[in-house]
Formats: C-alpha cells, sequence, structure tokens
C-alpha cells in the first residue's frame, strides 16, 4: 500500500457502525433515558417515603401509647409556667432606662419573687391538710394561675412606668406590684402543675419540661426579635487640653468607645400584650387537657379507696379510655395494689401479656365497677353492674418498686442543687461570666441556653434515665462546669484566656453543656418522683422552689452586698 492509504483500526470501526446505529435510533434512546429518569424519580420519592415512615414509626414506637397531640397541648400548658417573669427578665433593658428604680430594678425583683413563695407553700399545706380536695385542687389552682398570669401580663402593658412616692421615694410602684403577683402565679406552678401531672401518665411528664423550657425561650426570642438589650458600640474622638509642667499646653485628641442601645422594634406594651397571648393560650390547651374526652382518656385516677368507675367505652377499637379493654382495667386495679393512695405505677407496667389475659366481653356494657382484691395480686375481679364477671391473671405484671429514703432524698437534694444553681445563682452572674470576652457571646449565651433548655428536655421525651447513679454523673459533670464558670465570674473583668477567641468559646460551650446536662437531670428525678405518686411529685415542686430561693439570696448577697464580681466593659 502506498504512503497515503492507512489501514483503519477495527475498533474505530465499531464506534463508527456504533454511532450510526444511534444515529438512527436517537429517538429511541431519548425515550428510554426518559423512562430511566422517571423511574429514577418515581425510586427515589419511595426511598423519602420509606424514610418518612421509618421516622413517624419511631416516633411512635418512643412515645408508645400516648397521644401527639396531647404532648402538644401539655407543652402549650407548661409555657404559662414562667413566661412572665421570663419576660419580665428579657425587656431588663428597656425597663430600667425608663423606670424610677434603673439598675436597682433587678434586685426588686429578685426579693419580690422570694416573697412570693408564700404561693406554694400554702398549697403544699392545703394538699396535706386536706388530701381529699385532689385532684380539684390542683387543677383550679392551675387555672386561677394562669388567669392571674395573663391578667397580670396584660395590665403590666400599660401601667409599667406609673409611679408613686413612698417614704418620699418615687417608686414603680404599679409595675413591682404586677411583679408579685406574676412571680406568684409562677411560683405556685412549680407545684400545682407537678401535681397535675400526677393525674396525667407519666410518658408526658418530659412535655412539662418541654414548655417550662419554651417559657424562658420564646420570651428571649420574642425580645430578640424586638431589639431589647442589643447594643452598638460606636466609636467617638474629642479634643482636650493638656499642660505640660514646664506651662507649655497642647490639644490631645483622645478616642473613646461606648455602648449604644438600639431603638427596639416595637414598644414593651406591645412585647406584654403577646405575652399575655401567649399565656392566653397556655389556658385554652389546660381547658382542652381537662374537658376535652380525647385528651382525658391519657388521663389516670388517683387511687381514694378501692372502687374505681370505668366509664362506658366510646371507641370501637376499645383502645380509648372508658372501654372494656383489659390493659385499662388492669391499669386502674394495679394502682391501688401498688402503694395505695399515693402509689408508684406507670403506663408500661400496667400492661399484661396478651397469652395471659382474659378478654371482658364488653358488648353493652353500662358504667362498670372495678372491685380490686388486694389479698389475691395473681388474680383479679371485674365485676360489672350487669353482675357479669371474668378473671384476669395478672402473673406477668412487673410493677415498679419503692423508692428508698436514701434514693428519694437524694432525688430531691439533686433537684434543689440543679435549681439553686442553674435557675437563680448562675443566671444573677452571668454578665460576668462571658461579658469579659466580648458583647458578642454573651447575646449568644443569653440566647443559647434559652434553646438548649428545650432540646434537652425534648431529648428526654424519647430517652429517659431513671437510674439514679447515671442522674448524679450527669449532675456532677454539670456542677463541674458551674464551678468553672463561678471562678472565672470571680476573676472578672480579666478571667482566664480572657485575650484569645479560645476563651470566649469556651465559656459559651460550657454554658450550654451545663445547662442541657442540669435540665436534663431534672426531667430524669421528675419522671422517677413521678412513678411514686403525687405526694412526691410535690415534694419535687417544693424541692424546686427550695432551691431557686438559696440561689437567689446567695447571688443577691455576692453581687449587690458583698460587691465580689467586677463589671467588665460592654465595648
Amino acid at each position: 500500500m502506498g504512503e497515503g492509504c492507512k489501514v483503519i483500526p477495527t475498533s474505530y470501526k465499531q464506534n463508527v457502525e456504533v454511532f450510526t446505529i444511534s444515529s438512527a435510533n436517537f429517538n429511541t434512546i431519548k425515550d428510554t433515558i426518559k423512562e430511566k429518569e422517571k423511574t429514577d424519580d418515581k425510586k427515589q420519592e419511595s426511598e423519602s417515603e420509606g424514610c418518612f415512615a421509618k421516622m413517624n414509626n419511631f416516633i411512635q414506637r418512643q412515645l408508645g401509647s400516648t397521644k401527639i397531640l396531647v404532648h402538644i397541648l401539655i407543652c402549650i400548658f407548661a409555657i404559662a409556667s414562667w413566661a412572665d417573669l421570663n419576660g419580665m427578665w428579657a425587656e431588663l433593658p428597656l425597663l430600667v432606662m425608663k423606670v424610677k428604680e434603673g439598675w436597682n430594678l433587678p434586685s426588686y425583683i429578685i426579693i419580690i419573687s422570694q416573697v412570693a413563695n408564700i404561693g406554694p407553700l400554702i398549697f403544699v399545706v392545703v394538699s396535706f391538710l386536706r388530701p381529699q380536695l385532689k385532684p380539684r385542687l390542683e387543677k383550679i389552682t392551675s387555672f386561677v394561675i394562669i388567669l392571674i398570669s395573663m391578667v397580670a401580663s396584660f395590665l403590666t402593658a400599660f401601667f409599667w412606668e406609673q409611679s408613686s412616692y413612698i417614704g418620699g421615694v418615687e417608686h414603680s410602684v404599679a409595675l413591682l406590684t404586677l411583679n408579685f403577683f406574676l412571680a406568684l402565679g409562677d411560683c405556685t406552678s412549680s407545684v400545682s402543675f407537678y401535681a397535675f401531672m400526677s393525674h396525667m401518665k407519666p410518658e408526658y411528664m418530659a412535655s412539662l419540661f418541654i414548655g417550662e423550657g419554651l417559657s424562658g425561650m420564646l420570651p428571649a426570642l420574642i425580645a430578640l426579635g424586638q431589639g431589647a438589650g442589643q447594643i452598638n458600640c460606636i466609636n467617638s474622638s474629642s479634643q482636650v487640653n493638656e499642660t505640660l509642667p514646664d506651662g507649655t499646653s497642647f490639644i490631645k485628641t483622645v478616642y473613646n468607645v461606648f455602648p449604644q442601645y438600639v431603638e427596639p422594634s416595637f414598644s414593651v406594651r406591645v412585647f406584654f400584650i403577646i405575652l399575655s397571648g401567649i399565656i392566653a393560650l397556655s389556658a385554652v390547651a389546660f381547658l382542652l387537657l381537662n374537658f376535652w374526652s380525647y385528651c382525658k382518656s391519657e388521663m389516670v385516677v388517683t387511687p381514694l379507696d378501692e372502687k374505681y368507675k370505668v366509664p362506658p367505652s366510646s371507641g370501637a377499637n376499645g383502645a380509648d379510655y372508658g372501654s372494656m379493654d383489659t390493659s385499662k382495667l388492669v391499669s386502674d386495679a394495679e394502682k391501688s395494689l401498688l402503694k395505695g393512695q399515693d402509689g408508684p405505677y406507670t403506663a408500661e407496667q400496667s400492661s399484661v401479656d396478651e397469652t395471659n389475659r382474659e378478654l371482658v366481653n364488653g358488648h353493652n356494657h353500662s358504667p362498670a365497677l372495678l372491685d380490686v382484691n388486694q389479698s389475691n395480686r395473681g388474680s383479679q375481679l371485674i365485676k360489672s353492674e350487669q353482675g357479669s364477671s371474668s378473671s384476669l391473671t395478672l402473673s406477668d405484671l412487673h410493677t415498679h418498686s419503692e423508692l428508698s429514703s436514701l434514693s428519694y432524698a437524694s432525688l430531691l437534694g439533686i433537684i434543689i442543687i440543679i435549681n439553686m444553681t442553674v435557675t437563680a445563682f448562675l443566671p444573677s452572674i452571668q454578665i460576668y461570666t462571658v461579658l469579659p470576652y466580648g458583647l458578642e457571646y454573651y447575646h449568644l449565651t443569653t440566647t443559647l441556653t434559652q434553646i438548649a433548655n428545650p432540646v434537652s428536655c425534648f431529648f428526654a421525651l424519647f430517652l429517659m434515665a431513671e437510674n439514679i447513679g447515671i442522674i448524679l454523673v450527669m449532675t456532677a459533670l454539670g456542677e463541674v462546669c458551674v464551678g468553672y464558670l463561678i471562678y472565672v465570674a470571680s476573676t472578672s473583668p480579666e478571667p482566664p484566656l480572657h485575650d484569645v477567641t479560645t476563651g470566649g468559646e469556651l465559656a459559651l460551650a460550657l454554658w450550654i453543656v451545663l445547662t442541657a446536662l442540669l435540665t436534663y437531670s431534672k426531667v430524669c428525678c421528675a419522671s422517677v418522683l413521678r412513678k411514686q405518686g403525687r405526694n412526691a411529685l410535690i415534694f419535687a415542686g417544693a424541692a424546686t422552689q427550695t432551691g431557686a430561693l438559696i440561689g437567689a439570696i446567695v447571688g443577691f448577697v455576692l453581687v449587690n452586698e458583698y460587691h465580689l464580681f467586677a463589671d467588665a466593659p460592654f465595648c
């Protein structure tokens, strides 16, 4: 062959042939690609639906037999616990610029709030002197204090600037008086709300604490959107005359940085009106929990004697409260067996193996009375008003043992310590622990700790630690963080690592960690005590207020009397 002729490689010929064929069938291939894309899209949608279904199944598994809507209503109801007083603290930067007390206002709020502890004290005394008043006592008290908080918040919106003379000194009498009623309702909620939760299934306890966390988070977020407490650092310069020792004078330029409060997006009046509206929603949620049959089905009967009236069935499946489903009836029977009037029990403990259960024939049953024979825990007799009866085998029923005195005291002690540090003392020195590292760290700390509180409560909804040893370890770790932050506050305005960014990041991280750990520990303590009955929850509420009282007094004395902590400049 000549030099101009070249042999075409076989592979090249194949490629040409493939290209020729592909060109001829281009439309067919295009349709095939479109079909494949549609198939892939359907596959992705199917996978997404599968993930959603798995997530939904996981949530349902964790929540057990409880109802998501009831969890939500309990959260909304619990927001009323501290929303108004937390709102007062969130508005503090705007209030102090107008009220006569100025920056002494926080001291007045602390003292008045402690006087308001007369509310929970009265509730506890009445609870033990007149036990027959339950559950009406906690229900009526809870609703009344929600109304008081709502009305007081609304009145604060219009009268917070009003002042009067007392002993020749002008004071914000209206604001301080309304602050007492706000604190009265909030302090009393620590015992009355807890007592009310003793009539709900134990699984709902975490939802109460989620709502309590939101009672701090929501006012903080509203105040953040309002711009309350937001500061800009303004650079300025001025010229001053300086004179040297020899009499020579000259003009010197001095540079300064000073803080300037940002003008809020809306007024203090609007803020408290919004707050009263949120508390009104809590009142609606509380009414639904008590009067809506959908929610009432999640309540448990607190034993007063050996007989329980079971309302008629309202659901076709027999799963709702009042149905003749054996698990519900056994639950009521088991309650009186465990500890009498304040017996420890859980929803899980009231379930019975299906193989050992004889279902009651529930055709057209009238309201039945469950008669508990306490001498025989292996078999209970369900007697209806029509005379029919069936025996229930409880051989596989595992009851929750009663706490020892040491464990009981340990849990109450943990609650006191946590509330003493996190609820009262640390907030009084928070500014000394983070402001030396910069204004941005202070704002991040106040915001992120309010978020960490309900998030840790939400985590407890799915994973509750009920081992006292684990609770003690988590509490100890949280208190170690507290100890470091107290040390940081004592060295303000030049704490450790104040000249590097690591110091601010460490302080911020410790605030978030201790808030999450100690909040989670508090929820776990309350969950364990919930299973010991109503009185245990009342003691938990009393321990909460006791810890807050001690922490507030210690913080007030150290900050305002002994002046152990030095301010750092905002800018």
